[in-house]
């Protein structure tokens, strides 16, 4: 199931409760749940954001995986096709993507500001994220494969990047 959601739209839909506004925001949820569903709120205020949000439950999950997302500025997320540069364009992550993949997982995420690109990537159970980013022109490119990964990272300022990976089994 696919839903487009671009400026001044509600959207609510199984569990989900999306609401962007301003000018030329465009988000786009493809949620698959097998049994018991995913949930997302997301709050975009700003314009020219962009996000691609992904969550699947592993086959047989029990538990769904839960993302909020809050976001207030301008070109944040993966605007306009922009591009990771430095380590971060190694990471195979594409702005703007959050995607999850299993069961059990949950991404906090808080953006105040503009012109910041963010993808965050969990496979696996048991992942969590907890991102916080303030200013202008960061990048965060993290990816979890696995179970039981944590990462709780902040970003103050403008210019930061921080690339993480972290693997289990």
């Amino acid at each position: 199931m696919m839903k487009y959601l671009v400026a001044f739209s509600v959207l609510l839909a199984s569990g989900l409760m999306a609401h962007a506004s301003s000018e030329d925001n465009v988000i786009e949820l493809m949620n698959q749940a097998d049994m018991d569903g995913n949930t997302v709120e997301l709050l975009v205020t700003g314009s020219n954001n962009g996000l691609h949000i992904n969550q699947t439950l592993a086959s047989g999950a029990v538990d769904g995986n839960i993302m909020n997302i809050s976001i207030n500025g301008d070109f944040n997320g993966g605007p306009l096709g922009a591009r990771f540069s430095g380590a971060l364009a190694a990471s195979g992550l594409e702005p703007g993507h959050l995607t999850q993949i299993g069961f059990n997982n949950r991404m906090d995420i808080d953006v105040d500001g503009s012109n910041n690109l963010f993808s965050f990537l969990q496979n696996g159970s048991g992942n969590s994220i907890d991102a916080s980013i303030q200013g202008t022109g960061n990048q965060a490119a993290i990816q979890q494969y696995g179970q039981n990964n944590h990462v709780s990272m902040s970003q103050v300022g403008s210019g930061n990047m921080i690339a993480i990976s972290q693997r289990s089994f």
